[in-house]
């Protein structure tokens, strides 16, 4: 039975994407938005043992170098406004591909990746999702080829 797995690669470095876009944001009025995170959003769909997955998935490089990135599986709240935004005219085929001939990743089915946004808004959970709508509609988001949706 196919399973989905929810993979979050994060920067282990300070993130200049997240600081200008926090920088830029708040020129552009969101003086409540107090900072911004940007994590690399995986989905997976697997036939097989979703832990011996999780364990081989998290170290290919290709996904997260352990250098300079940390793996967690599932979002997690961290008082942030999250917003997934994903590009609409990309399959992922290349990667799914890869993974699948190259790395020996068989048990995959599909794989789906976005970027993950994180808004920490000094308002109430009602305001802040306004908010957050509003800057992703004006800046982290292009409406020309991407998708995003509030978390």
């Amino acid at each position: 039975m196919p399973r989905t797995i929810e993979m979050i690669v994060s920067l282990k470095v300070p993130d200049t994407t997240a600081i200008t876009a926090l920088q830029t944001l708040q020129k552009l009025g969101f003086n409540k938005i107090k900072d911004v995170k940007r994590n690399f959003y995986y989905t997976f769909v697997i036939d097989g043992d979703e832990v011996d997955f999780k364990n081989k998935i998290s170290k290919v490089d290709l996904i997260a170098n352990a250098n300079k990135h940390s793996c967690d599986f599932g979002i997690k709240k961290e008082g942030s406004v999250k917003i997934l935004v994903k590009n609409t005219d990309d399959d992922e085929s290349g990667l799914l591909s890869t993974l699948k001939s190259r790395l020996g990743f068989s048990n995959l089915k599909k794989v789906e990746y976005s970027v993950l946004w994180g808004l920490f808004i000094n308002a109430d959970e009602k305001e802040a999702k306004k908010i957050a709508e509003k800057a992703a509609k004006e800046l982290l988001a292009n409406e020309n080829y991407q998708e995003y949706i509030i978390l």
